[in-house]
């Protein structure tokens, strides 16, 4: 069921959304390059968001944890090509 959670950021904004099947509680956390944990929740609701505004541009990491089915991705804020 990896395949069933999807992390996308919205620059718009500021924000990435994170839906998750619903398979109980969840836990989601958002770290900085260096692993540091910025935001961190537990809950058993099927979307979460963690709200960028005020954190400065750069990589981000967001850790899911849903019934030992973990799922990670790289969020890049205010790199626009």
């Amino acid at each position: 069921m990896k395949d069933a959670i999807t992390i996308y950021l919205n620059e718009k904004d500021d924000k990435v959304y994170v839906k998750v099947p619903p398979n109980g509680p969840c836990h989601f956390s958002l770290q900085n390059l260096a692993g540091k944990i910025l935001q961190e929740e537990v809950h058993e609701k099927e979307l979460h968001d963690f709200d960028l505004t005020g954190l400065p541009d750069g990589i981000y990491f967001v850790i899911v944890n849903q019934n030992e089915n973990i799922r990670s991705k790289k969020i890049v804020k205010g790199y626009h090509p």
